[in-house]
């Protein structure tokens, strides 16, 4: 008797088995630890970053801040820039603000940007820190694999909050929000379109095969290039990549 129809079977067992034992027994990393891996993991995008950003009197936006170690890089290299940071999972803003008490050039937020204000569930990987989902769909897909914990948080349009602010410009936008990037930039157009000149970006963006609207990224890129920005190559990228979108003229 052939036993092909069980193998799917056996498959999802032991991947349940898997997770159950990751539920259970599996840890996340400690504060220390963390932040040892995200130094590693930022080097590269803080090497992207900091050409864009002048040694005096720069300014730049951080989205998906998480404890502050990126920007801490950017602040040590260049310790007179302006700085919006922008993080919305409680214990990681709370470390951030606390990092950057007593900067007066440094804003820590506790919310999330998008292209919409609403108050939504973030949904927290029990293993990486940094891997917190504001797509529900991509959560879903992750679920037989991935443990999560929950969150509410509220989300805000930053094209509002410069207006509030006052905010005219900035040299550089650093996006990191697995995901949820096309929306916090689509939420930023209008004032990526009110700046001058424009800033550098580092956005992750989310391959065709990954992304749950990926029509939708694919329209917000259209309309940074309506404003000026290179094309870039998709075409062999991995499954989340940072990009660096560059200006005509920079």
């Amino acid at each position: 008797m052939s036993t092909r129809p069980r193998e799917p079977l056996l498959k999802r067992s032991i991947q349940r088995l898997r997770l159950l034992r990751y539920k259970w027994f599996g840890r996340a990393p400690t504060p220390d630890e963390w932040e040892v891996r995200l130094r590693r993991i930022i080097a590269d995008t803080v090497e992207k970053s900091l050409p864009w950003i002048p040694e005096q009197g720069g300014s730049y936006i951080d989205v998906g801040a998480n404890v502050g170690i990126f920007a801490e890089t950017i602040l040590k290299a260049r310790p007179n820039t302006r700085a919006w940071l922008f993080e919305p999972v409680r214990s990681h803003y709370e470390k951030c603000a606390a990092r950057f008490a007593g900067m007066p050039n440094v804003v820590v937020e506790n919310f999330a940007l998008g292209d919409k204000a609403e108050r939504v569930t973030i949904w927290k990987a029990k293993h990486n820190p940094g891997g917190n989902l504001l797509d529900a769909e991509l959560v879903d897909r992750r679920r037989d694999q991935m443990a999560f914990f929950s969150e509410k948080v509220e989300v805000r349009v930053f094209d509002d909050y410069a207006r509030e602010k006052g905010i005219e410009r900035v040299d550089f936008i650093k996006t990191d929000t697995d995901g949820f990037d096309y929306r916090v930039l689509r939420g930023m157009l209008g004032f990526i379109g009110r700046c001058q000149p424009r800033p550098g970006i580092v956005t992750e963006l989310t391959r065709e095969d990954t992304h749950s609207d990926y029509a939708a990224q694919m329209a917000t890129l259209e309309k940074l290039y309506a404003l000026g920005y290179k094309r870039i190559d998709l075409s062999k990228m991995d499954d989340f990549q940072d990009f660096v979108l560059v200006p005509e003229g920079r």
